[in-house]
């Protein structure tokens, strides 16, 4: 473990019988500079990435800090209650440096002024906490979208992360965190996004240890915008697809869905991506790898939507448009013709919602593995919410 103190000190001393502050540029009463900024802790002899940066007077009291990167980035702070201290309200950007102005005046009245530049020291390599974030950044999204922060480390302090994890909308609205595991953590709302809002994501994950010898790196940022409300309901029983954009119905479609050995799931799926063509074979969907079986299957299919991780797709069929709106005969896609198959295919993106209903299986295995397309609105909202490391639902900031 790193030190738990970390400060920089700004010393006062004595120059003849008067005590006077120690300053580049100084005060008015002509002494010389005896003194400069005095690093502490940090494995180099740089301040630590960890803790918020402390500057201290022995005597007197500082009256303005200016602390910025040389990137231009100030790192703000404020003046602690005795007088003699400055702390940054966060913690400073791993590896970068600081230029440090600090006025001060000492006990006889005298305005002094610091002037110091000062290095953070670097997460070493192998401890660097890295992740990828979900949907990209300036997207367009379904109302549906969870926000996802997949990990390449296990957490092993979930709390800390997520604390450190912001989201902003405007509107604001409720919503949770939910963890999929140690390496996987998901935002949504308790209801789907107001189409419209604008939401931002921001990681302050800057020295904040998410493990042993595991430490953020930097901070992270997406934005990305609501569209209109895309929602397609499929119903097993009737054979139907039915499109609705806000609210309003726009496309009814024949379709056929999983044969009875292989029905398609009941509930709410999120389209996760699209393929112009995509090769689907019975090996892939864990169903049979040899050629020789009835069910095996090696075919290119167009318009290819995914619903799962579990191998469920939207695509265009074919071989099944005599089945479709007649029959389920499908090894659990939703099969539509070429010509509908397209039409949804250009009208989906991420986020976008696909009901299933009336179909003989349920969901519940998927929701258990954390299946990306099945995890977020397939349970109660308290038990989504119980997946929080906090344990608590959250309004998001104002953006």
């Amino acid at each position: 473990m790193r030190p738990a103190v970390r400060n920089l000190l700004i010393a006062l001393a004595g120059v003849g019988a008067a005590v006077a502050l120690s300053s580049c540029g100084g005060g008015d009463d002509g002494t010389r500079q005896v003194s400069a900024l005095t690093q502490l802790t940090g494995a180099d002899g740089s301040a630590s990435f960890a803790e918020p940066v402390t500057l201290r007077v022995r005597a007197g009291q500082v009256e303005t800090v200016d602390v910025v990167s040389a990137d231009g980035v100030p790192l703000d702070g404020s003046v602690d209650d005795d007088g003699r201290s400055w702390t940054s309200d966060t913690r400073p950007e791993p590896g970068a440096s600081y230029d440090v102005d600090l006025t001060a005046t000492d006990p006889f009245g005298g305005t002094h002024t610091f002037r110091e530049t000062f290095e953070v020291e670097d997460v070493p390599d192998g401890e660097r906490l890295t992740l990828t974030m979900q949907p990209s950044n300036e997207s367009v999204v379904g109302v549906g979208a969870p926000i996802v922060v997949r990990f390449e480390q296990p957490i092993t302090d979930r709390a800390t992360i997520e604390r450190e994890m912001y989201v902003s909308s405007d509107p604001q609205v409720v919503g949770s965190w939910h963890w999929v595991n140690d390496s996987e953590v998901r935002f949504r709302p308790e209801e789907y996004w107001p189409a419209g809002t604008h939401v931002a994501l921001d990681l302050e994950f800057n020295g904040v240890q998410a493990g042993d010898d595991l430490w953020g790196g930097r901070s992270y940022h997406l934005e990305f915008e609501v569209g209109s409300e895309h929602v397609a309901e499929v119903d097993a029983d009737t054979h139907t697809m039915t499109v609705a954009i806000d609210g309003e119905t726009t496309h009814t479609w024949d379709t056929s869905l999983g044969a009875p050995d292989f029905a398609t799931r009941n509930g709410t799926y999120v389209v996760l991506e699209k393929f112009e063509e995509r090769n689907m074979t019975s090996c892939n969907a864990n169903i049979t790898c040899d050629p020789s079986d009835p069910h095996y299957y090696d075919v290119d299919a167009d318009w290819a939507v995914r619903l799962s991780y579990s191998g469920t797709f939207v695509h265009s069929a074919p071989w099944s448009e005599g089945s479709q709106g007649a029959d389920n005969v499908s090894h659990g896609c939703i099969n539509l013709n070429d010509a509908n198959g397209e039409t949804f295919f250009d009208l989906v993106r991420y986020g976008d919602i696909v009901t299933v209903t009336n179909s003989t299986r349920d969901a519940d295995d998927l929701v258990a593995r954390g299946d990306p397309g099945m995890v977020d609105w397939n349970q109660p909202w308290a038990e989504y919410v119980a997946g929080s490391a906090l344990g608590e639902e959250i309004t998001t900031r104002e953006l």
